[in-house]
């Protein structure tokens, strides 16, 4: 462990799959769960075991990582928010003692100055890390906090200020303090970007096709067209057996991502990517 003035690096999981982020980037911390424990401030190590094994978890494994978030995080680390599934949301540091927060999801916390923060996460696979660094994102670090040394720190932050990106720094975003993960935020992001995409909503529905949206052409006339809304293209082949009914026939595809590998299928369909077309907005 690092001497008392000496700086340490984490790297914390905002929940699963990173669900909590945005509760914690608006809360100016991080923070991890086991909240069942109570609040650990004052306490000890012996309690914390005590209360592990009352509770029936697995002592060692919730252990260590508490141990380490509680007692050995502190005022001036750095720290790294990330997950495996998605990618890298902010870097900081650290400018609070450990506190028990029972307003939030994950209880346990730190407050923390959020320095860099990316709207969309940065894909962990696309930095071409060396092994020993995207180790502590994938494998093992399955664990909610793993600790990089300096070299490792430095290396990575290196890394993310080469990454070209119109989302870093970006607070917000038509309402969303984060790129879409659900396939209403879809909705909620493109009804932002009518006016870029030359469309007006005449309305949505309960069944396929979501919506209907005219389009502005060229010559300024207004042309009907059936919308279905994906957070992922992909998904939208769920929906292939609906196409062939003249009444619901859809053509048109919005998403965020567009990650449909079947270029024979999607050659039949226009897909509109909102993170393509809002990176020529920013």
């Amino acid at each position: 462990m690092a001497t008392e003035n000496e700086t340490q690096y984490w790297r914390v999981s905002p929940g699963e799959r990173g669900y909590l982020w945005r509760e914690q980037k608006l809360h100016e911390c991080i923070a991890i769960g086991w909240s069942e424990t109570g609040s650990a401030k004052g306490k000890s190590g012996p309690w914390l075991r005590r209360t592990l094994k009352q509770m029936r978890w697995p002592g060692a494994r919730a252990y260590g990582q508490l141990e380490d978030f509680i007692w050995n995080v502190r005022k001036g680390d750095k720290v790294v928010a990330s997950t495996s599934g998605k990618g890298i949301y902010a870097l900081g540091t650290v400018t609070g003692d450990y506190e028990f927060n029972r307003h939030l999801e994950y209880k346990h916390t730190h407050k923390v100055l959020w320095e860099t923060t990316f709207w969309h996460p940065v894909d962990i696979d696309g930095l071409g890390l060396r092994e020993d660094v995207y180790n502590k994102f994938h494998g093992r670090s399955s664990q909610t906090i793993r600790q990089l040394d300096q070299d490792q720190w430095n290396y990575l932050c290196n890394k993310l200020r080469k990454v070209r990106t119109p989302f870093r720094n970006l607070a917000m975003w038509g309402g969303l303090i984060q790129s879409p993960v659900y396939e209403n935020e879809v909705i909620i992001l493109f009804s932002q970007m009518l006016q870029h995409l030359r469309m007006r909503i005449v309305g949505f529905g309960t069944r396929f096709p979501d919506a209907i949206v005219e389009r502005k052409d060229n010559r300024g006339r207004w042309r009907r067209v059936n919308v279905e809304f994906e957070l992922h293209s992909s998904g939208f082949q769920s929906h292939m057996p609906a196409c062939d009914n003249k009444d619901t026939y859809c053509r048109t595809i919005v998403c965020w991502e567009d990650d449909w590998a079947d270029t024979r299928r999607r050659t039949k369909f226009e897909i509109i990517e909102l993170k393509h077309e809002l990176e020529k907005i920013l």
